[in-house]
């Protein structure tokens, strides 16, 4: 990995039988990761959240704004809305209209696989070069539960940018970077998603370690606190102002919402991920318990995953500040001594990284394949049965979805059609958001909320309750009904 211009590294300590200027075996383990995480960006996309901000990256590149009023949903259309991703959105729009450009209609999605594959893989050599030791194989481990600790979590979404917002702001600081860099840095943080906060919450608490540390007023770090709030004042120029600075506080002012966003509550550890996280964590607290750690390594690793096991959003951010923490926790107390490189392991060396990027290159030709989405959790039968019956006509009927739902109609329209919500909570108004989850539940009442809204077609999972309670309270019949779907139909308009 180059360094960033007007980096000063520190000498990392020399592994045993590697020398600074040939390929070392930990070279090796971090490039093998960043193949790694260019696999898991390269999958085709499956997340909801991310089909909302591609299809507004879409609208954007068509109409050459960025919309300031919700245009997709008909119980909150025209509500404010600030598109906080909008930089994130305005990048997928480009890829997505340069792959039709480059690969025909059907290839419209490949550039988008590709430049997700190129930003994880990206992160994760970052993050493994934050985790180094010196020796490859201490560095397999730090790099390693780094890296898988918030992989599981990553997927094609702006939170993407705002981990390479962060993993960049502490190589910077770390490497003792001209704070200059955190200029660009910041104001791409910002411009493509919300969690920037976690920034400036990195950087205060390693200045507060360091001012324990040395009992004095870390002057080291100063110049780099004063680029990050310059950072944040050059971020106001952008086309929404300072409402993208202000956003963050949404989620305080709609708490009683965002608690109810699986992502937004504490891992659950009777659940696969929950299991996986519990096992990274527990092997991350093993390394930095047994090590002598700095306050300003200490108090950001504990906040941290303090935050992680507070919500699910949190555990990728916790991993890239975890990585120079393990990197450090498992460095050798003494380097190993300096030998003359193994011409044959050399070549090997050589070898092996070939084979790695001939495996990217071959990842990439693989991501060429297929429309660039993976379908199978989302109505696409029962959602082209409604198509062919006129069901999306807006001006004639109002259908009731899930939210996931939502951003998949979302997705295939964009504002021609209108959802009943998607997973945008900070947009929708409370009481929204209140109905939803009424009917979600399948709670008293949902009815009622049905009538309200004047709903006429409910598309939802069948083996959730609101199916059986529409039927048994009459005026409601099944339309259609496939293994996982059914569409709802009344018999009888509300008025």
């Amino acid at each position: 990995m180059t360094p960033l211009a007007g980096v000063t590294e520190p000498d990392p300590v020399v592994e045993s039988g590697s020398r600074r200027s040939t390929l070392s075996i930990e070279t090796l383990v971090v490039m093998t990761l960043g193949v790694f995480g260019f696999r898991v960006g390269i999958r085709a996309i499956s997340d909801n959240s991310a089909f909302v901000h591609l299809r507004t990256g879409i609208e954007m590149w068509r109409t050459g704004h960025v919309p300031t009023v919700d245009p997709y949903s008909f119980t909150a259309h025209g509500q404010p809305w600030v598109v906080q991703s909008w930089f994130a959105s305005l990048v997928y729009g480009a890829a997505y209209h340069l792959g039709g450009f480059l690969f025909g209609s059907s290839g419209q999605l490949h550039l988008e696989l590709i430049l997700e594959g190129v930003l994880m893989g990206l992160l994760a050599v970052l993050i493994a070069r934050l985790a180094r030791t010196g020796v490859a194989v201490r560095t397999m481990a730090s790099a390693g539960v780094a890296v898988l600790f918030g992989a599981v979590f990553w997927s094609p979404r702006p939170l993407i940018l705002g981990l390479l917002g962060l993993v960049l702001l502490i190589t910077v600081v770390e490497s003792e970077a001209n704070p200059l860099w955190l200029l660009p840095i910041t104001w791409m943080w910002v411009n493509s998603h919300a969690s920037y906060p976690l920034g400036v919450a990195w950087l205060g608490l390693v200045f507060l370690g360091e001012v324990i540390e040395t009992r004095s007023s870390a002057r080291r770090l100063w110049r780099y606190v004063a680029a990050e709030i310059a950072g944040l004042v050059i971020s106001v120029a952008n086309p929404l102002g300072l409402r993208l600075l202000t956003f963050p506080l949404k989620v305080q002012q709609k708490s009683s919402v965002f608690r109810n966003v699986v992502e937004w509550r504490s891992p659950n550890f009777q659940t696969t991920d929950g299991v996986y996280a519990l096992v990274l964590i527990a092997l991350a607290l093993l390394i930095i318990l047994r090590a002598r750690l700095r306050w300003s390594d200490v108090l950001p690793a504990v906040a941290f995953l303090g935050f992680g096991l507070y919500s699910l959003r949190f555990i990728a951010p916790a991993a890239v500040v975890l990585a120079p923490v393990l990197g450090r926790a498992l460095r050798p107390a003494e380097p190993g001594p300096r030998r003359q490189p193994d011409p044959t392991l050399a070549r090997v060396n050589r070898l092996v990284a070939v084979a790695l990027v001939v495996l990217v290159a071959s990842f990439g030709v693989l991501s060429l394949r297929g429309s660039g989405l993976d379908l199978r959790s989302y109505p696409t039968a029962a959602e082209a049965w409604m198509a062919d019956h006129g069901y999306f006509d807006a001006a004639t009927h109002r259908v009731a979805e899930q939210d996931v739902v939502g951003c998949y109609l979302i997705l295939l329209r964009g504002s021609k059609g209108r959802v009943f919500v998607d997973d945008r909570v900070d947009m929708y108004p409370v009481s929204v958001s209140d109905d939803y989850d009424t009917i979600l539940h399948a709670q008293p009442g949902s009815a009622a909320v049905l009538d309200r809204y004047r709903i006429d077609t409910v598309l939802w999972d069948r083996h959730l309750g609101l199916r059986g309670l529409l039927l048994a309270d009459g005026g409601w019949v099944v339309s259609y009904q496939d293994k996982s779907w059914v569409v709802l139909t009344r018999t009888v308009r509300a008025a």
